[in-house]
């Protein structure tokens, strides 16, 4: 009988954390159930878009392992591709590899771009500052 004072002054005492660690568990097996029942199509869609909110980091990730060849920008787009690749193992089921990675070219080209903007920025901001 003490036993079962105890549980329930255990659960008396913190039902709020149960009832959050009972959500959190629901909640991810769902999503997990979800992400399961996609098709192979949609998950590599979903990648897709992952990558295109994450390259720019990849992009300055190897700028910054790269900073002092100047002449290395094949074994930094090399670099990225593969970084993609190994976060990413779904794009190995993708039939067309040409297209895909012509379609990650353009986003490695597109974040390029954001990245030198960001430089030529800060570089004006900088000198404007005197620092």
């Amino acid at each position: 009988m003490e036993g079962l004072q105890k549980f329930l002054q255990l659960l008396n005492d913190n039902w709020t954390s149960i009832l959050v660690c009972i959500g959190l568990v629901i909640g991810i097996v769902k999503k997990t159930q979800d992400y399961m029942s996609k098709s192979q199509d949609e998950k590599i869609e979903i990648a897709k878009k992952q990558i295109q909110t994450t390259i720019l980091k990849m992009i300055s990730d190897a700028e910054v392992d790269w900073q002092e060849w100047s002449k290395a920008g094949s074994i930094k787009r090399a670099q990225v591709i593969k970084q993609i690749y190994e976060e990413y193992p779904i794009l190995s089921k993708v039939v067309d590899q040409k297209a895909l990675i012509e379609w990650i070219d353009e986003q490695i080209d597109s974040a390029l771009d954001t990245l030198r903007e960001i430089v030529k920025t800060n570089a004006t901001s900088t000198s404007k500052d005197g620092n």
